[in-house]
């Protein structure tokens, strides 16, 4: 495939050449973006939702580049007492329909992300709040269940909407953009499902004007098609390119960051007789072994992170030494996980029972992160040469996710073994203790995205612990330290993080975020 795609992107060649030079119109800003949004709606969670929506809509407390929370639609807030923060908004913000910003629109908005229904909310990062109230026209109160240190950057996340938009309002209503309406620097003006999101200036935005008249996200998930409009002058600057594609962009510019998001593989701890695992001899067994300690440790120690960056994913990627990259809340300079050793995982397996080792297939999506199916393939060879004989089975992500994290009996996940993609999107490690390995509790909303269903107590202690410690320098030992007992446990197998990566025409510059985010904001015409 990648031969293919050089053949064409050197046929392009001389068309880049002559279109680095500059955009036909300065004041229009087109983008080449892998993944296409799922909804308008800004409560749906999906990552390049966030990423196209906060354009859009914005929220109380916003992150700077490197995850930490500033001001936003919020001037401030405090603690009132243990459990009650008070934020004070700003007074010269505008709603896109002329409406103003009160204290009642932050109430509605939060109160509407807390009831959303469906996979893929913002409840589990809501689950402290106990209520919302209005003190005055500018200030609002939030009351939590317990003590919440994170509370701000978690409703954060939360886009702020006009009340008038009702109890009820629909998707097809945000779809249309007719409810699709924020404060932020842009405003919704089309969008073609499977094609591009088009965004308009917001000529009363309360901030610093932005340069751009209109902003184009083109949706181009094949990246030698991305790479391709890009080089032909189609499209200004494109995200996650692949380093075996640089030699194309040596009249670009380039630039990336290791960002939050980790690659890691969900092991299926809950279910005594797992789908896709069978005996070394192709027959069920009568006990899952991924519910053996001894076996995720042994596949831990089997997996090459070092060869895996060196030879698959090159600068695409940074091996992952624990739930974080260094720089974030939570991050344990004295933590790293265990090297690659075959003798090691064998002697482990031997000891947990499965001296022959045993079958297993790996699920994985083909277009949702870079090298996602050459990853698993990477993986499979690893866990094959201890003795565990495991096949890849690739997809495509719209297919991937639904069976993944909800194809099972009773909604549950069907898969034994998959590739998932999440990270600490606040730049504090406890979001990813809350999420990825708490265990599951759906009434308490822990654990919304711990789809091997790992349980330890320990853990969860250390975890809850942490999210009522409202001392900084306490809550992070305590982070550190469940994470530390629950990679020991297996709980997941961290591979790498992924680097966010752009490629642009000359005279444009791009401000990197870790959230991978590519914002219109953070890009400038030189």
């Amino acid at each position: 495939m990648w031969d293919v795609a050089r053949r064409r992107l050197a046929l392009l060649c001389l068309a880049g050449l002559l279109g680095a030079g500059g955009a036909a119109n300065a004041a229009d800003l087109k983008i080449g973006f892998k993944s296409e949004v799922t909804s308008a709606d800004p409560h749906v969670l999906n990552g390049a939702n966030r990423n196209l929506w906060a354009h859009v809509y914005e929220t109380l407390v916003a992150q700077d580049h490197n995850l930490r929370p500033k001001p936003s639609l919020a001037l401030s807030w405090y603690l009132v007492d243990p459990t009650t923060w008070e934020f004070k908004l700003r007074s010269d913000v505008k709603f896109q329909n002329g409406e103003i910003l009160a204290a009642e629109d932050v109430k509605y908005s939060i109160e509407r992300a807390m009831k959303l229904t469906g996979p893929r909310t913002y409840r589990s990062y809501l689950r402290d709040v106990e209520s919302v109230s209005v003190t005055a026209p500018l200030t609002v109160r939030i009351k939590s269940k317990r003590v919440s240190p994170t509370l701000p950057e978690n409703v954060g996340l939360i886009g702020i909407l006009p009340r008038s938009l009702g109890e009820n309002v629909s998707e097809e209503s945000f779809a249309t953009g007719k409810s699709a309406i924020g404060s932020g620097p842009y405003k919704f003006t089309n969008w073609a499902h499977g094609q591009r999101l088009v965004l308009s200036k917001n000529a009363e935005y309360w901030g610093a004007k932005e340069p751009w008249d209109t902003v184009t996200f083109q949706f181009i998930p094949r990246e030698p098609a991305r790479a391709a409009a890009l080089l032909s002058g189609s499209v200004d600057l494109i995200n996650d390119f692949a380093s075996n594609m640089g030699d194309a962009f040596k009249n670009y510019q380039v630039t990336s960051v290791t960002s939050y998001m980790l690659n890691y593989l969900a092991l299926d701890q809950a279910r005594d007789n797992s789908p896709f695992v069978k005996g070394s001899d192709g027959a069920p067994l009568a006990n899952n072994p991924l519910k053996n300690v001894k076996v995720r440790q042994a596949l831990m120690s089997a997996v090459n992170r070092d060869g895996i960056i060196k030879f698959l994913m090159k600068s695409d990627a940074t091996a992952s030494e624990q739930l974080v990259p260094k720089g974030f809340f939570g991050y344990d300079s004295g933590l790293t996980l265990p090297a690659h050793d075959q003798a090691k995982a064998k002697a482990l397996l031997a000891e947990a029972g499965y001296p022959s080792g045993f079958q297993l297939t790996i699920h994985c999506p083909n277009n949702r992160y870079i090298n996602d199916a050459k990853l698993c393939e990477a993986v499979a060879q690893s866990f094959s040469q201890i003795g565990v004989k495991t096949d890849v089975s690739a997809m495509p992500y719209a297919v991937f996710q639904t069976r993944a994290f909800g194809g099972g009996p009773n909604g549950e996940p069907e898969f034994s073994v998959f590739l998932v993609g999440n990270g600490a999107v606040t730049g504090d490690s406890l979001t990813g203790l809350v999420s990825t390995i708490h265990s599951f509790n759906k009434p308490a909303m822990t654990g919304a995205s711990n789809y091997g269903r790992y349980a330890n107590k320990e853990v969860d202690d250390l975890i809850d612990t942490a999210a009522a410690t409202p001392d900084n320098k306490t809550r992070e030992e305590l982070q550190r330290k469940a994470a530390s007992l629950a990679l020991n446990d297996g709980a997941i197998i961290p591979l790498l993080h992924l680097n966010a990566s752009w490629a642009m025409k000359k005279n444009f510059t791009l401000t990197p975020r870790a959230d991978g985010f590519t914002m219109a904001m953070d890009i400038r015409s030189k």
